[in-house]
């Protein structure tokens, strides 16, 4: 998938031109990973858009531009639980 078509089934969380390079074994880790992003509260989905989604060193990496300083503690911690979800969720879906 790429990144303009995952915009179309999650709104405006990821950039258009983004990177979308991952096994196939894991995009349902990244589609589950992306709901959530979607359901964020708006205080928080704001100040996020992701640029890449790629394999990184055996790992699914989110690349993401965000102002950390607007999106406070407790939304950064939800987009690190997300994050982490989909990471395990991707190891489950290789190994």
């Amino acid at each position: 998938m790429t990144g303009e078509e995952l915009n179309a089934l999650y709104g405006a969380v990821i950039a258009p031109d983004a990177q979308v390079a991952v096994p196939l074994a894991w995009m349902p880790a990244v589609h589950e990973a992306m709901s959530s992003f979607e359901n964020l509260p708006p205080r928080v989905r704001a100040f996020l858009i992701i640029i890449g989604i790629i394999e990184f060193a055996g790992s699914l990496e989110f690349q993401i531009a965000a102002t950390p300083e607007h999106i406070g503690q407790g939304g950064w911690q939800m987009v690190i639980d997300i994050l982490d979800r989909a990471r395990q969720a991707a190891k489950r879906g290789v190994h």
